[in-house]
């Protein structure tokens, strides 16, 4: 009998080749797979970040014009926020220890889970497309009105910050619906370990908060498509109201 015959089955030997990955519902894979995938954009992040120090080693032009360093930071920071900071803890470790702390088999609702990441890649997707179409410059934030007047790809990026939205949501709801109906006997409310506790206040922010963002980033993707005046003035829109979302 070889080593590899008499390792005991676990989350990384069960099942393998690629399919095995993408299409699992075992929690510590999507864990490890949203891991993967968040270091990928750390690392895009990263880059993005280099240019901009970079670039910021001399007082006049280093290696970009103004327009091509406005690009660049609006990546750095869409990408470290919407990719990285955000599903980070919660998507990530959230989704490996949660259970595991639990003494459950999965989370509550392991094919929401499984499309929740692949929601987050086609999130991802559409937010680096953003670099091919013409990078937005607009700063993450996409403050009106110039978020509704500039040429750059606002759409592409808005539109992928949207959709990563819904995985946020999805994840919320699972890890909220977990810890309320998967605790083990014994494990009361006072008993729930502070980590828990920290994932469960972060999936009410993501279910309460999340939908407003994703509803202000909808009605700037509808101006920018249709011409409603939503938040530019010219079009009879108040900027403001972006600011209140």
């Amino acid at each position: 009998m070889n080593a590899e015959a008499a390792a005991p089955e676990n989350y990384l030997n069960h099942a393998h080749g690629f399919r095995s990955w993408i299409f699992t519902l075992d929690h510590k894979r999507i864990g490890v797979m949203y891991l993967v995938s968040i270091f990928a954009s750390l690392l895009l992040g990263g880059l993005f970040a280099l240019l901009i120090r970079t670039e910021l080693l001399t007082p006049s032009k280093t290696i970009m014009d103004a327009d091509t360093y406005n690009q660049v930071f609006t990546l750095h920071g869409a990408v470290m926020i919407f990719l990285f900071i955000i599903p980070g803890i919660p998507a990530a470790i959230g989704n490996f220890v949660l259970p595991v702390m639990l003494g459950a088999k999965d989370v509550a609702f392991p094919r929401l889970n499984l499309f929740s990441y692949h929601l987050y890649v086609f999130g991802a997707i559409f937010a680096v497309l953003s670099i091919i179409l013409g990078a937005v410059d607009t700063g993450w934030t996409f403050d009106t009105p110039y978020s509704t007047t500039t040429h750059t790809s606002v759409v592409s990026m808005t539109l992928g910050a949207f959709i990563l939205g819904f995985s946020s949501i999805f994840t919320g709801l699972n890890f909220i619906v977990t810890i309320h109906r998967l605790r083990p006997p014994g494990m009361t409310w006072h008993r729930l370990p502070l980590f828990l506790w920290a994932l469960y206040a972060t999936a009410i922010i993501q279910v309460l908060a999340t939908p407003v963002l994703g509803i202000t980033l909808l009605l700037l993707i509808v101006e920018r498509t249709l011409g409603i005046g939503i938040f530019d003035p010219a079009l009879g829109g108040d900027p403001v109201l972006y600011q209140h979302f």
